[in-house]
């Protein structure tokens, strides 16, 4: 059966509506470009009379339907009315437009459409490109009916074509910008937890002087630090660096804090207790592939002996002033939450008079040796050098230092360091 033509050919004033009414929907001020793209889909489906009437975007994995409309697919089943998607996707490759009045007669697809199987009597399929930059296809169909589409049908809507190519570009931008708003929101998040769990301040004991640098990343790390007192004079020290970024590393962050403080403070048993309990607690709730490094050391501030255990972490460093000597405090264990099973040690140094702790975590230390300000050997000179400075001095001197190297230290990492002095008599008065 030979199609005849849509009796009912689109007059002049009918294209002028036309134009119009897409005008119309380009100068609303939409908050969703993609509203004004269906809008102007719908207007092209209205005035070609097609049964259906589809629009692609590109992707790497192909063309991706971004929105469908069914004017009249007469008494055909939905769930048989198929798209010839081998016919679109060698639209899109060749670059070129498919008119087609009646796929009965097209010597171009009559051997390859199964036209009973598709249920299609006429299509259009048009690419839409962007500076040489493939965007996407319009695609409209007719069904089994007498009519077909017709050249002015073709010729009006090659007209907006330009349209929908601004429109389709507006709406990827528009989406890479929400996409990043959401990222930015989240991260403002992540940045809100991290703060949360950093101490408001720095506790003073007699005889102690102290001084914290902690210098959030632009991308939220891990690194946290706390204070959690466990009797009068016995006070936990607890650095860590969580692995991941972002929102999962906060809060795996604010697992571990929680976790620390509940099994450290005012709790009774050794370090290497404290740490093992708080292992398998972490290892339970633990994401796979997350962990954390983390020293806890108890500092009695009586007598100044600290009892620790270092899992996985940087190792911090001691300065010994009776020997004048860098003591590093090197791991005793593995790093949290990868082995509930893992097993801990825990040591014990003296801070004597004189001597201070030197915590920190890898974007620091990464920071120094990544800037050139020093290497490992040069840092624990660095440390010899300003024995005698107040811990607040050694802390700004080093970040000073990184930053004039590069500015600023990497986006990538948090940096945090800490100082605990036992200051001397004469320093005391």
């Amino acid at each position: 059966m030979e199609l005849v033509k849509d009796s009912s050919a689109i007059t002049p004033q009918e294209k002028l509506d036309f134009l119009l009414r897409i005008s119309d929907h380009l100068q609303q001020r939409e908050e969703n470009w993609g509203n004004n793209l269906a809008a102007i889909v719908d207007e092209i489906i209205t005035i070609s009379g097609a049964d259906q009437g589809y629009l692609f975007r590109c992707e790497n994995a192909g063309l991706v339907p971004v929105l469908q409309r069914t004017n009249n697919a007469g008494n055909i089943p939905q769930h048989e009315i198929m798209i010839p998607m081998h016919i679109l996707n060698r639209s899109l490759q060749e670059n070129q437009v498919f008119f087609v009045t009646d796929t009965q007669t097209d010597d171009r697809f009559r051997n390859i459409l199964s036209v009973a199987a598709f249920h299609l009597s006429s299509f259009i399929c048009i690419p839409i490109s962007n500076h040489h930059q493939k965007e996407g296809l319009l695609y409209l169909q007719r069904l089994d009916d007498k009519t077909s589409f017709q050249r002015d049908h073709l010729e009006i809507i090659r007209s907006v074509v330009p349209t929908l190519e601004l429109l389709m570009e507006n709406t990827k931008m528009q989406a890479v910008e929400q996409e990043r708003g959401r990222i930015q929101r989240e991260m403002q998040m992540a940045r809100d937890v991290q703060r949360s769990l950093i101490p408001d301040a720095i506790p003073q004991y007699k005889g102690w002087k102290t001084a914290v640098c902690w210098q959030p990343a632009f991308e939220v790390g891990g690194d946290f630090y706390d204070f959690i007192p466990i009797s009068d004079h016995l006070l936990g020290l607890v650095i860590a660096d969580v692995s991941d970024k972002g929102m999962p590393a906060a809060l795996f962050m604010a697992l571990a804090r929680t976790i620390m403080r509940a099994v450290v403070g005012g709790q009774t048993g050794s370090a290497a207790d404290m740490i093992t309990r708080a292992n398998t607690l972490i290892h339970r709730d633990a994401r796979e592939e997350m962990f954390v490094t983390l020293f806890l050391g108890l500092l009695d501030l009586e007598n100044g002996s600290l009892t620790y255990v270092n899992a996985g972490h940087n190792p911090p460093l001691l300065y010994d002033g009776k020997n004048d000597r860098v003591v590093q405090l090197k791991p005793t264990g593995m790093a949290m939450g990868i082995d509930e099973q893992a097993k801990y040690e825990q040591k014990m140094v003296r801070i004597d008079e004189g001597d201070f702790l030197f915590l920190y975590t890898d974007g620091a230390l990464d920071a120094v040796i990544r800037n050139k300000v020093f290497d490992e050997k040069e840092l624990h000179a660095f440390i010899r050098r300003h024995r005698n400075a107040d811990p607040l001095m050694i802390v700004n001197l080093l970040r000073k230092k990184i930053c004039e190297e590069n500015s600023a230290p990497s986006s990538q990492d948090d940096l945090t360091m800490l100082v605990w002095k036992r200051i001397t008599t004469a320093e005391a008065l």
